[in-house]
């Protein structure tokens, strides 16, 4: 035992402090399934709303179509990538015209507008009007401290650096781990 707290303490070096170059640094987590942050995001929203079971069993449903969908999408995206990177088609961001960013832009705010509209209906069919009212409120909060997250050169998901944490979009949780 007494060389197990030994090999520890002088790991930690002087005082208990971490080697140089890991400190600030979190452990890897494993990433969640999209059963997990589907299950997750209900439980989130069953507290923070007082859900009843059924309520909550909507919501998880929900939230595990459209988590599986953006999978299916993502995958789908990253083949796309991965075929035109490897026959040299891999469009340049960088060198687009104005004309060509802006539809590109335009085609992106588009298909968000739409995605936050079946959120809505989804969940203004799933929620009472007091909690319906509550969660616009709570989304609203939400998307301020992401802004001021980005504005402060924080990036939007999960801190420093625009590094993703357990809320990122794609991630565990929506969006970032908030009141939702």
């Amino acid at each position: 035992m007494f060389a197990t707290v030994a090999t520890i303490a002088s790991a930690q070096g002087p005082q208990g402090q971490r080697p140089q170059g890991q400190q600030g640094q979190r452990p890897q987590r494993q990433r969640m399934t999209i059963e997990q942050r589907a299950q997750m995001q209900a439980e989130r929203m069953a507290k923070s709303l007082e859900l009843n079971d059924e309520q909550k069993k909507q919501i998880y449903d929900y939230n595990l179509a459209t988590y599986k969908k953006q999978q299916a999408e993502h995958e789908k995206r990253m083949k796309a990538f991965q075929e035109g990177q490897q026959q040299g088609q891999r469009p340049d961001f960088r060198n687009m015209s104005e004309e060509q960013r802006a539809e590109f832009m335009k085609k992106m705010q588009e298909e968000r507008k739409k995605q936050q509209a079946a959120e809505e209906a989804a969940m203004k069919k799933i929620l009472t009007e007091k909690q319906y009212k509550k969660w616009q409120m709570q989304k609203k909060a939400q998307e301020m401290r992401m802004r001021e997250r980005m504005q402060q050169g924080q990036g939007g998901f999960g801190g420093q650096g625009g590094q993703r944490g357990p809320g990122g979009p794609g991630g565990e949780g929506g969006f970032g781990g908030g009141d939702f």
